[in-house]
């Protein structure tokens, strides 16, 4: 399991957790002495026991199904036209809480059948959203996408508000599973949104913890943080002080995870005084074990150890396997740093069966959803079998009149066929005519085509030699680069190696200036070789290019990442827009890398701080278009003519006197030509570049590819 797929998992935990932790005992008070009160309706008791069972479905998932029961047949007895789907609805939920997934199914199918029989439209809704939650648990996630829709379709149909939220939240999650964290963020964003207008404040802590968890894997920290704090606000203004808790401690995790361990101990530190007020021991087991995480990176390893420690021993109660797996790693790390031998050797051991049996039990959860998944198949198949029979049956009964209507069909289209078949023979003999005086006509045209091939043929061994002969003078240049470059390349390493050296030498102020601009004429010289060298190698189609499948999402992700430090230094953001999940292109990884380097790392030398650098990628019909822009001097048009020109000084300059050897675009062209795309630039004087890579969208096999 990838560390990025762990995060998605505890991001989406800690969201349901807020949402589901805090009980209302007020609301279960309040509907338990309703029940008491012996002069309530019928319907109003039923309504009763449906709302103690939505209460009680996260909490006590089998008092649910005893609530809901009791409505189901408080209905049947009363002889009331409607109110089952909603328990059923219920029942549903309650088996998917207890982990009985086939039986969760039997219940969803048993609300969607009733609530269509009886027109109820909100509870045929919130049926095919719980179908979609089932199957997404199960790792379908076509009939997801198709169940939570249909749900989207009916509430918009009815305005139902608050189904529409619970449409989007579960739109969002499903998006996130896929990683398309655009569309989930504008998924949650609507889900937020409603809550508002309906004044769910634990709803709304939900939704902005949920949105602060997607910033969080898209990587930008600065809105995951303002949406935590947004989330806290709401959950301090109930008094809600579990929410309060995981909130400090998503955002502990959130500095944890850009290494800001002194941050990270701040909120860990909340997290850990709020959650002691409660008596939620699952939340106090994970704020300790990010406590010990964070003291484990600020080095205090005996503060570490103490929380790893404490972690182990409440969760061996009950044996949290994660929790103790995680704990038991960090305990045998600091103990091998302590060079503790015995301790280390215990600690890794206990890691070993830990991780073991945390790997079986994720192992047995995936069976047993293959199982539940493939009973609910088969369930369903036989359904269909069912109602194919009763189809049959009925176009048994429609045979004879076709055979009929056919019959009397056959007749008049025999007749047809018969006169259409007299015209082409007519028509076929008129055109055999004229197709032998145009065969005529092609042994001409054959003829001179052969005498104009064979002066081709002399024309091409002429061509032939003279490549040939300008090859090896090709071959002659690049082999001289090579030499002079590499003779370059080892007194310039020489003198920056020790310039390095000088630093640690105790140079006063003025040298070390001096010595530092040593260092960057050095390193300069390098660069320049580097460059020299790859162009030779680019234009002299040295390697071979290796075509694979490319994500281009992922890609570009990983740019962001990589530059985030370099444009951080220089006081520039890189934001990405990436407006289409799941655009694949067939190219070569590595050139592709090159050239997406070259174009970033210029944009950067070109902006001025404070700016911003974006970076994305979007399908247009039959093509992926890949954009690098800066806010940056822009290009005047002469410079555009000489844009990949090598060696070329253009009008612009680096904003911070950084160097440049004009070779970058050179081989960002190269590379382009090479790999079969077309670069386009945008760009006017004073408001920045935006430089384009098209590529066609790969289409041989692409529903492999999408399914791989």
């Amino acid at each position: 399991m990838s560390v990025n797929f762990k995060k998605f998992l505890f991001l989406l935990a800690l969201s349901i957790s807020i949402e589901s932790m805090a009980q209302d005992v007020a609301e279960l008070e309040k509907l338990h002495q309703k029940l008491i009160d012996g002069r309530i309706s019928d319907s109003v008791r039923v309504l009763t026991y449906q709302d103690l069972a939505w209460e009680y479905r996260k909490t006590s998932p089998d008092s649910t199904i005893l609530f809901s029961n009791k409505a189901i047949e408080l209905i049947s007895a009363s002889g009331m036209p409607k109110g089952k789907s909603r328990s059923f609805n219920y029942i549903g939920l309650a088996y998917n809480y207890k982990g009985e997934s086939v039986r969760a199914y039997e219940y969803y199918n048993k609300a969607l059948t009733e609530a269509t029989n009886n027109n109820n439209t909100i509870q045929k809704g919130h049926a095919l959203n719980n179908l979609g939650r089932l199957y997404l648990n199960q790792g379908n996630f076509l009939d997801s996408y198709n169940s939570y829709f249909e749900a989207q379709k009916l509430f918009e149909k009815v305005n139902d508000q608050d189904g529409l939220s619970y449409t989007y939240k579960s739109l969002s999650e499903l998006y996130q599973t896929q990683k398309d964290f655009n569309k989930a963020l504008i998924m949650a964003q609507k889900s937020y949104d409603i809550r508002v207008e309906t004044n769910n404040v634990r709803g709304q802590i939900s939704a902005l913890t949920e949105i602060a968890s997607i910033y969080d894997l898209m990587g930008s920290f600065d809105l995951a943080f303002d949406h935590y704090l947004m989330a806290k606000k709401k959950a301090e203004s109930i008094d809600d002080s579990i929410s309060i808790a995981n909130i400090d401690l998503g955002t502990s995790m959130l500095y944890l995870n850009d290494d800001l361990y002194s941050e990270a101990l701040i909120y860990a530190l909340k997290a850990i005084n709020t959650a002691s007020k409660t008596d939620n021991r699952d939340l106090i087991g994970q704020i300790e074990l990010q406590l010990g995480k964070v003291y484990y990176g600020l080095g205090e390893e005996a503060k570490a150890l103490d929380y790893f420690e404490h972690v182990v021993a409440e969760a061996e109660k009950n044996e949290e396997l994660q929790i103790l797996k995680d704990a038991y790693f960090y305990i045998y790390q600091i103990a091998n740093q302590q060079n503790n031998t015995r301790r280390s050797l215990e600690a890794y051991l206990e890691y070993s069966d830990y991780n073991r049996a945390w790997n079986n039990a994720e192992a047995a959860r995936k069976i047993a959803q293959l199982e539940s998944r493939y009973e609910i198949d088969s369930w369903t198949k036989e359904n269909a079998m069912l109602k194919a029979q009763n189809a049959l049956d009925e176009a048994v009964i429609s045979r004879q009149k076709i055979q009929t209507i056919t019959l009397i069909g056959l007749v008049i289209l025999v007749s047809v066929v018969t006169a259409i078949f007299s015209f082409l023979s007519r028509k076929r003999r008129i055109a055999n005519t004229k197709l032998k005086e145009q065969y005529d006509e092609i042994i001409a045209q054959r003829e001179e085509i052969t005498r104009q091939n064979n002066f081709i043929n002399e024309q091409n061994e002429m061509l032939q030699k003279r490549n040939s002969d300008l090859d090896m003078l090709n071959t002659e240049k690049d082999t001289l680069m090579n030499i002079v470059a590499h003779d370059l390349k080892s007194p310039l390493n020489k003198i920056k190696g020790i310039s390095d050296l000088l630093k640690l030498s105790g140079l006063n102020p003025e040298q070390r200036d001096y010595n530092d601009l040593l260092t960057d004429i050095a390193q300069s010289g390098i660069n320049l070789i580097r460059d020299l060298l790859d162009v030779s190698s680019f234009e002299g189609d040295a390697r071979k290019i290796e075509e694979t499948k490319v994500d281009v999402d992922s890609i570009l992700l990983e740019k962001a990442k990589f530059f985030y430090s370099e444009a951080k230094n220089k006081n520039l953001e890189i934001v990405t827009q990436i407006k289409d999940e799941g655009a694949f292109i067939l190219t070569d990884k590595v050139y592709l890398s090159r050239i997406l380097d070259n174009l970033i790392s210029n944009a950067i030398k070109f902006s001025y701080g404070g700016s911003k650098i974006t970076i994305g990628a979007k399908q247009q019909g039959k093509e992926v278009e890949i954009f690098v822009k800066d806010e940056g001097p822009g290009f005047k048009t002469e410079d555009k003519k000489n844009l990949y020109k090598k060696f070329t000084r253009l009008s612009a300059q680096p904003t911070a006197g950084e160097g440049s050897n004009g070779l970058g675009l050179a081989i960002v062209k190269t590379l382009s030509d090479r790999l079969g795309a077309r670069i386009d630039l945008e760009s006017e004087i004073g408001k920045g570049s935006l430089f384009k890579l098209v590529f066609p969208v790969y289409q041989k096999n692409k529903e492999a590819i999408l399914a791989s």
